[in-house]
């Protein structure tokens, strides 16, 4: 159950990186919105990557605690 949401983590957070990667030309630099979009890409890139390592590791966070 815990790879099922792990994978829902990193498969969303793929999409929205795929999205936002498709509004960069649009943004221009020194710009509020750039600052938003930078501090997004990296928040969803840490999420991708730490889903990632999760998966790959096969960890459970959960183990200990449900037993």
């Amino acid at each position: 159950m815990v790879t099922t949401a792990l994978r829902g983590f990193f498969v969303s957070s793929a999409v929205l990186l795929a999205l936002l990667s498709l509004s960069i030309p649009a943004v221009e630099p020194g710009t509020g919105t750039f600052v938003v979009t930078v501090l997004s890409a990296v928040m969803l890139g840490v999420t991708f990557l730490g889903s990632a390592a999760c998966i790959y590791a096969d960890w459970d966070p959960f183990e200990e605690l449900l037993g």
